[in-house]
């Protein structure tokens, strides 16, 4: 009866709750779980939770799941842990999550296993293109599910104005989707379109609470970030550059995954809008001659982080070149 009782409640949580045992598999997964991971209970449960299922990344893109497992370290000390990560999302994107880890033990006091908690963080409010009302669809992209070019440039010219006024700062990004094309010539427009909701989600979700990610259109997008200084621009550059590098979509035998070459640029005085975006384009086209996978900024192209390892499509055998540069 009792067990019932605190399956019931588990049922029922908002947040997402599993259990594994000693190998990492999965023995339960709750509703929480599938509607924040996509991944229902059928397709998890028997499987490791390091199998390309949610692939914790850290904001620097270190997997944990290859290193530093938070699950694998509760089970050998026993001492719970928390952590701010970002999961992998059936649909490709990447979701921000703080997750919790605690061992279970069996009636003699040994661990038997762990539990982890894990609930989204707060990220934009284009974050979830179902949480929108229909006043709301003439400013959202239908495709991505983010703000499309009348949202941007709408919000540009408000914030170009308080910039002006010397009230804030502003920071663009301007993203192009590496090789974009040989997408669609690999896997056809459908697969297409399914890259870029998944880009824009990562913008989404990569992003401040107060910025604006926009599809600025085909495979180009823009983050409008009001106050932000170089350095907080840079890191944002490079999140959503990691982001993106560290998503795929599952496609038969294949994961589809791709790459962004990002341009920073701040709003300076005397600017227009067009000024700043001409300026984070002109950036961006310095990180696709220099090679993609790129974020360059008034300080030339920034450093990738020295535990980053480079992601590498999984083709088919008898497909042409990898998605991603």
């Amino acid at each position: 009866m009792q067990e019932q009782v605190y399956r019931a409640i588990l049922e029922h949580m908002n947040e997402g709750v599993y259990f594994v045992d000693r190998e990492r598999r999965i023995t339960y997964w709750n509703p929480g779980a599938e509607r924040i991971t996509g991944y229902t209970a059928t397709e998890v449960m028997g499987h490791s939770c390091s199998e390309g299922i949610l692939r914790h990344v850290t904001e620097s893109g270190r997997h944990l799941c290859v290193t530093g497992c938070p699950l694998a370290a509760v089970m050998k000390d026993g001492k719970s842990r928390t952590a701010n990560v970002y999961l992998h999302h059936k649909e490709g994107h990447r979701v921000p999550v703080t997750v919790s880890g605690s061992a279970i033990h069996n009636q003699a006091g040994e661990v038997v296993g762990s539990v982890e908690l894990f609930h989204p963080r707060t990220s934009t409010r284009f974050a979830d293109p179902e949480g929108h009302s229909r006043a709301d669809d003439a400013y959202v992209d239908p495709l991505t599910g983010i703000g499309n070019r009348r949202f941007g440039e709408s919000n540009l010219e408000a914030i170009m104005a308080a910039v002006q006024a010397e009230a804030t700062s502003l920071g663009v990004l301007f993203i192009d989707v590496d090789k974009f094309k040989q997408v669609n010539d690999e896997y056809g427009h459908r697969m297409g379109d399914s890259v870029l909701r998944m880009v824009g989600q990562n913008l989404a979700n990569g992003l401040r609470a107060g910025d604006f990610p926009v599809r600025w259109g085909g495979e180009e997008f823009l983050a409008l970030l009001p106050g932000a200084e170089q350095k907080s621009l840079e890191r944002a550059a490079e999140r959503l550059r990691m982001l993106v590098e560290n998503s795929w979509i599952q496609h038969e035998d294949a994961r589809i995954n791709v790459t962004i070459s990002v341009g920073a640029a701040l709003a300076e005085p005397g600017d227009t809008g067009a000024d700043v975006i001409d300026r984070a384009d002109r950036f961006m086209y310095a990180s696709k001659k220099a090679g993609r996978n790129l974020v360059t900024s008034i300080d030339g192209q920034l450093p990738r982080p020295s535990e980053r390892k480079p992601v590498h499509v999984a083709m088919p055998s008898g497909t042409g070149a990898a998605a991603a540069d």
